[in-house]
């Protein structure tokens, strides 16, 4: 994951904020209020749900880039407005699953909605080793996993827990898995080849793609954030076809910057099928802009 923040370092402050003595023993229960949604796109698949109504109101949205066990998640809702600009909640997926520490920026949804939009490196079950974010490759006991989610528990930073009664979530995924199916095919990738493939190699650190001179000045000045979901198109050389914002919290103008940056700098390795022929294939990433506090 290409996480840079931008800037000068700052102070670690920690800020504790005193909770009614009872509240974290109560639960928000909330049922649905609208069907699973499943949108699709050019180039992601989206599960969206609502739980609740009115003032209690939370839409779920697991957005898909390609195969795989990793999403991003968006939770957007009068429950979700804060004043800072990013933080972490604790989630946890079912009552068997562990609970997890999830990184998160805040957001508009459908420009009114205040929003959590959490990486795209959300698993069901984290795993212990790292895993490449571009192999269709699905984590172990991936669709045992699915089955035991009947329900997604938000805690903090929220007062009091927020639980999304979901039900067997099995089901929507196996939808999910086959919208993004089709949609590697239509980047003109063999799905089939692709499946067992060795995914395109970066020539140089990641990191190095994206430099302080690349965020743009007018967003600096704003002191204004974003996260970037982009692909790179890859053909059989190695050489990036392409550049393609999937998804973007912020104004185009980062959108320009990333792409501008990758088709730049960016070189691989060519993806090779399970006969080390070199194949065309895509490569996932995220650019979040920060400036420190």
């Amino acid at each position: 994951m290409i996480a840079q923040a931008f800037g000068t370092a700052a102070a670690l402050a920690i800020l504790v904020v005193p909770v009614a003595a009872d509240a974290k023993d109560e639960s928000l229960v909330l049922a649905p209020s609208s069907k699973w949604n499943m949108h699709y796109a050019d180039d992601y698949c989206r599960l969206a749900r609502t739980f609740g109504t009115d003032d209690q109101a939370v839409t779920l949205l697991i957005d898909r880039y390609a195969p795989g066990g990793h999403f991003r998640m968006s939770l957007a809702g009068p429950l979700m407005k804060r004043s800072a600009a990013d933080g972490t909640a604790t989630v946890r997926f079912g009552s068997v699953l562990p609970e997890q520490k999830l990184y998160f920026h805040t957001g508009n949804f459908n420009k009114n909605a205040p929003a959590w939009v959490f990486g795209s490196s959300i698993r069901l079950r984290p795993l212990e080793t790292e895993v490449d974010p571009n192999s269709m490759a699905s984590p172990p006991a991936f669709a045992a996993d699915e089955a035991s989610v009947t329900e997604i528990t938000i805690g903090a930073p929220l007062r009091r827990h927020v639980v999304l009664q979901t039900g067997a979530m099995d089901k929507s995924f196996a939808a999910l898995r086959d919208c993004t199916d089709h949609l590697v095919a239509g980047w003109g990738v063999d799905v089939e080849r692709y499946r067992d493939a060795v995914p395109p190699v970066p020539l140089a650190p990641p990191s190095s793609w994206m430099t302080n001179t690349d965020y743009p000045p007018d967003m600096v000045r704003a002191f204004q954030p974003g996260l970037v979901e982009f692909r790179l198109s890859i053909d059989p050389t190695g050489k990036v076809a392409g550049c393609h914002v999937q998804q973007s919290t912020n104004p185009a103008n980062f959108n320009t910057a990333v792409c501008k940056a990758m088709m730049r700098r960016a070189r691989f390795e060519p993806a090779r099928d399970r006969d080390g022929e070199p194949i065309a294939s895509y490569y996932q990433n995220l650019v979040r802009f920060q400036i420190p506090k």
